[in-house]
């Protein structure tokens, strides 16, 4: 029942979005924290703890914001290229439920930040589909994943992610790569240029191989953190192959779709695992591809019953981990 509810489209979600998101991150409200020291993040997170004050309140209201611009985000991007049959809000409200489990949600996270780049290039990449705009688009997706290495550094592996997705839509062309390649670089030059002109080139060049080789400590994990990761990774598993079992229903277009989502959160596992200190982070990337996932699988599951009994099992386990 709770599942036939979020299924469906209703103007009304739009104004629930914001109070579920609210409700579920209250705790960040009352016990803002400053998740991300300043003299170990990337110049344009930085950038922004400098203009917010490093306040973490402030920090909290704009992750917030965040949170429910990728929200909105998410139902939009199915609206346009329809790659869940079912026109619906579910993946909005399962990003929600996703990014305020994870245990940095009492701050703002540079990751967070990444993800809604990444989210936009996301949008860039499908239409690269169309190849009257592949060229434009490619560029875009680069200039994204660029401006996104300079807030959160382990997401410049996911110009990888550009590259298999364009293998995936059979537009792995020289110009495309090019494109997508001169755009990676345009934001990386220009912040070097401008630290060169301040005479701080060799600086940002120390702090980046600082922030590569940081390993932070990483916080012990309760039981039911552990149980509720456990249960995440094995719906995400029968949700891709319930996803990939049946391409042979979908059209062309919508397979190459979902098989890119795939793509995307394989990649955010591979840069966890490249980065140990950032794995707890990759959690809001990851979010992003898993949201569309899990919905897919929920709303095309022909099986209501074991679809509600497992949405069931997945609210009130991010119910539970809040309260305890």
């Amino acid at each position: 029942m709770l599942l036939k509810v979020f299924r469906r489209r209703s103007p009304i979600y739009f104004i629930l979005i914001p109070i579920i998101a609210f409700l579920l991150c209250f705790n960040a409200f009352q016990n803002p924290a400053l998740l991300a020291e300043y003299s170990l993040q990337m110049p344009l997170y930085q950038a922004l703890l400098c203009i917010l004050d490093c306040n973490p309140l402030y920090l909290n209201i704009f992750g917030f914001v965040v949170i429910l611009i990728i929200s909105y985000s998410l139902i939009q991007l199915n609206e346009q290229f329809i790659f869940i049959k079912q026109r619906t809000d579910l993946p909005s409200a399962l990003f929600i439920l996703l990014a305020s489990c994870a245990i940095l949600i009492n701050g703002l996270h540079p990751a967070l930040i990444s993800a809604l780049l990444l989210l936009l290039s996301l949008n860039r990449v499908f239409k690269i589909y169309h190849a009257n705009q592949s060229i434009s688009s490619a560029f875009d997706v680069g200039v994204l994943i660029g401006l996104s290495s300079l807030f959160y550094l382990p997401s410049a592996l996911f110009f990888l992610w550009f590259i298999w997705a364009l293998i995936i839509l059979g537009a792995f062309r020289l110009r495309e790569f090019m494109s997508g390649l001169i755009g990676f670089f345009i934001p990386i030059f220009f912040a070097l240029c401008w630290f060169f002109w301040q005479g701080n080139l060799e600086d940002i060049i120390d702090q980046t191989k600082m922030i590569f080789e940081h390993q932070e400590h990483l916080v012990s994990f309760s039981i039911s953190h552990i149980l509720y990761w456990i249960f995440l990774a094995l719906l995400s598993l029968i949700s891709i192959f319930f996803t990939i079992w049946g391409f042979e229903e979908k059209r062309v277009r919508s397979r190459k779709y979902l098989l890119i989502l795939v793509a995307l959160f394989i990649t955010s596992i591979a840069s966890g695992i490249l980065f140990p200190s950032a794995i707890i982070a990759q959690i809001f990337i990851a979010a992003v591809p898993l949201s569309y996932i899990y919905s897919y699988f929920f709303v095309m599951n022909r099986n209501t019953k074991i679809s509600e009994i497992i949405f069931g099992i997945l609210v009130i386990g991010s119910l539970l981990l809040k309260v305890l």
